[in-house]
């Protein structure tokens, strides 16, 4: 009896031993490993694969720039394919080996910064595919200091508070431009990155006491400043309810306070001359 139970435990250890072999062999194989890597990267995600680019030619009105995209995990033979911004194709390549692709483009000045975002994307024969980021070369192809700064200083009157606003555009100067509301004690009160060829507005209210502000506007390349604009204060503020007034040159008073001002002087000169014939008789 003892020995048909140890017989009978043998063959149970050497059935086990033998279902274990069997399961090592078929891990062994690679096959759930590949389509594991097969469903992870049909999603779309931007890894494994880079995109780059360098200046071949410099033109005055144009650049000739070569992109290059390399997807080195990819089992040849690759097809790249680069996109422009919302997705334009612009051109496909086939490598058959592991070697990046190149493309050539020639950029011209006149091209806007939407149109110089440019992506790659990498699929093999198997199915698999990798997507890059975006590529942008806007800023460091045509790095051009901010130049013909205009500000204008718009006064609101009406309420308990009158405020002033400050509008900055630098129509040329390559993006991202920074602008920003300085006094002339240097003192940056607001700072503003509108979107490219867009205006920075800066809302303030009235100082207590008359003060001189500028607008400066900075970029990777230089730093303009605008010129000091006189603002008057805001108890002083005799100008009417919803009275908007414009300050474009330096030291201007507003219309309203130099209405009054004039106003004044003539009332003064006219009494004056009345006191005079007085005198006189």
């Amino acid at each position: 009896m003892a020995s048909t139970l140890r017989g009978m435990r043998l063959l149970q250890l050497l059935c086990l031993a033998t279902l274990g072999g069997s399961g090592l062999s078929t891990a062994s194989l690679g096959r759930p490993t590949s389509l594991t890597a097969s469903s992870s990267s049909s999603t779309g995600q931007a890894q494994g694969i880079s995109i780059a680019y360098k200046v071949l030619e410099v033109y005055p009105q144009s650049r000739l720039i070569l992109l290059t995209c390399h997807a080195p995990q990819a089992p040849p033979p690759v097809t790249y394919s680069l996109f422009a911004s919302q997705g334009i194709s612009v051109s496909s390549k086939v490598m058959w080996t592991h070697q990046p692709a190149s493309f050539s483009i020639n950029v011209t000045l006149k091209s806007s910064p939407d149109l110089l975002t440019y992506s790659c994307q990498a699929a093999s024969q198997s199915g698999l595919r990798w997507s890059s980021t975006k590529l942008q070369m806007y800023w460091e192809l045509w790095a051009k200091p901010v130049s013909q700064l205009q500000a204008n200083v718009t006064l609101h009157g009406g309420g308990s508070a009158p405020r002033a606003q400050m509008s900055c555009w630098a129509p040329s100067g390559s993006p991202p431009i920074t602008y920003r509301l300085v006094s002339k004690d240097g003192q940056v009160h607001m700072q503003k990155r509108p979107p490219h060829g867009q205006p920075a507005n800066f809302s303030f209210p009235l100082p207590p006491m008359p003060g001189w502000f500028q607008c400066q506007a900075e970029n990777s390349v230089g730093v303009q400043s605008s010129a000091f604009t006189l603002v008057p204060p805001g108890e002083r503020a005799t100008w009417k309810p919803n009275l908007a007034t414009s300050l474009t040159h330096t030291g201007q008073l507003p219309q309203g306070p130099a209405l009054v001002l004039a106003g004044s002087l003539i009332s003064i000169a006219a009494m004056t001359s009345v006191m005079l014939g007085f005198t006189r008789l």
